[in-house]
Parts: C-alpha cells; sequence; structure tokens
C-alpha cells in the first residue's frame, strides 16, 4: 500500500495502473514537505552498483520558472510544430497526448513545481558508463511518477529541456558533468486520473523461450 498526503492508502498497483503522465495541473502550491516525499521516491530507485548518480534540481519561485519557459520557448515554432503533428492525427489517444503536450508547452512557467533530475557518468572504477547516469534517471523518474498518483499529484515527465539544453544549464547553473535527463511538471492533477493504455501482458509475455 501507498499513502497519500491525507493519509488514505492506495493499493500500489493501483497507483501504476493510473499513474498517467499528467500535462493538466492547477495552479495551486504544493508543499515543500509533499515535493521533498516526492525526491524522497525517486531517490529510492534501485542504481547499478548502487551508484545513486541522481541530482534534483527543484524550481518553485514564478521569476524562475517564468524564465525557464522563455529560455526554453522563446517563441511559438516549438507549440506551432506539435500542433501541427496534432491536426494530422486520428488515433485518440495520441491526439489527447499531443494535446496535452501543447497545453503543457502553452503554460508550463505555471506549473508550480519543475523538478530537473540530472546525473553524472561516473561509476566507481571507470571507463565512463552512460547506461548508469539513464538507469537512474529513469528509474528515479518512474518512482516520482507512481508517487505522485499516490499523492494525487500530477507528474509530467519530459524531455522539453532538449528544446535550448544549453540555455536551460546556465539558467539552473548545472555543472558540466552533470547531463539533465527528465524535465518534470509537477502539480494537484487538474482534470481525472483514468487506467493507463497498454498493450495486454498476453501480447508481451514469453514464458521458457520466445
Amino acid at each position: 500500500m501507498t499513502n497519500d498526503v491525507d493519509g488514505q492508502t492506495m493499493d500500489v498497483f493501483e497507483a501504476m495502473g493510473s499513474a498517467m503522465t499528467m500535462r493538466w495541473l492547477t495552479g495551486e502550491p504544493v508543499p515543500d514537505e509533499v515535493v521533498r516525499k516526492l525526491i524522497w521516491a525517486g531517490t529510492r530507485a534501485s542504481t547499478p552498483e548502487n551508484s545513486q548518480l541522481w541530482d534534483f534540481v527543484v524550481v518553485t519561485s514564478p521569476e524562475q520558472r517564468a524564465r525557464l519557459h522563455e529560455t526554453i520557448l522563446p517563441d511559438t515554432s516549438a507549440l506551432d510544430g506539435v500542433k501541427a503533428r496534432t491536426a494530422s492525427v486520428t488515433d485518440p489517444v495520441k491526439r489527447r497526448m499531443y494535446d496535452g503536450g501543447s497545453h503543457l508547452l502553452t503554460t508550463l512557467r505555471d506549473a508550480p513545481v519543475l523538478i530537473f533530475i540530472c546525473a553524472s557518468s561516473w561509476v566507481p572504477g571507470d571507463p565512463r558508463e552512460d547506461r548508469y547516469q539513464f538507469a537512474a534517471i529513469y528509474g528515479a523518474a518512474q518512482n516520482m511518477l507512481v508517487a505522485g498518483r499516490a499523492m494525487g499529484l500530477g507528474v509530467a515527465p519530459t524531455g522539453i529541456h532538449t528544446l535550448n539544453t544549453r540555455g536551460v544549464r546556465a539558467v539552473l547553473g548545472v555543472p558540466d558533468h552533470k547531463i539533465i535527463g527528465v524535465t518534470m511538471a509537477v502539480g494537484w492533477a487538474a482534470r481525472p486520473f483514468g487506467p493507463l493504455k497498454r498493450k495486454p501482458v498476453e501480447d508481451v509475455l514469453h514464458f521458457e523461450t520466445w
């Protein structure tokens, strides 16, 4: 079982089954203790050799959020591109995804919390292994997505920083030996959570041999 912020419980499988990327967020502030709980969940993820190469940059001030939004999206070209792709999509699930992406691009500065998951590629003994840093980043992100769902938080892991990685690094002061792997928009969900659309287990399950 997992505990939400009101002390109620949610079965971990229920949380996993409805931990959708929530791009529709309210403007209600998220308490610091809830953000810390989310980061705690991220740091419970397993990593190769227990390397724990992650760092988390949390941004909550309106001024810094606006600065990041303007750095990532200095004009409407990225948003126009998403809208153009959406116009030709007929699959309803993909259309909702693109609509949500457009909405997040438009409202990024309004997300109460932005979290940047960073990591280094150093591991004991070297040589450098990029797979170690990505294992740390994505494991942490998934834990945070599920924990956020259990607490009623909307969490949207994205690669939106890649629209201007150099600029985001400069605004955040990320050291040269760290990469930014995931940008998360976090806030209280403005829309209902629903079941995830995934392939049936039977379609991907193999026993003993392929």
